[in-house]
């Protein structure tokens, strides 16, 4: 089901070495995730890595660290 955003509680609930897919509503929506990821990061709150896939609107996200 396709949800609206990803959020930081989501992404921080992640154990090392998981990998979920998000479905979202909106393309545009994709590239805010890699912001937030990159906030995380920044933050010193764990390291992810994303793809995403625009045809599907959809973000692959894997917790590293």
């Amino acid at each position: 089901m396709a949800q609206e955003k990803v959020t930081y509680p989501e992404l921080l609930e992640m154990h090392v070495g998981q990998t979920r897919i998000f479905t979202l509503t909106e393309r545009s929506k994709l590239d805010s995730v890699a912001v937030c990821l990159t906030k995380l990061k920044k933050l010193d709150k764990g390291e992810w890595t994303h793809r995403k896939d625009y045809e599907a609107c959809a973000v692959s996200v894997t917790r590293v660290k």
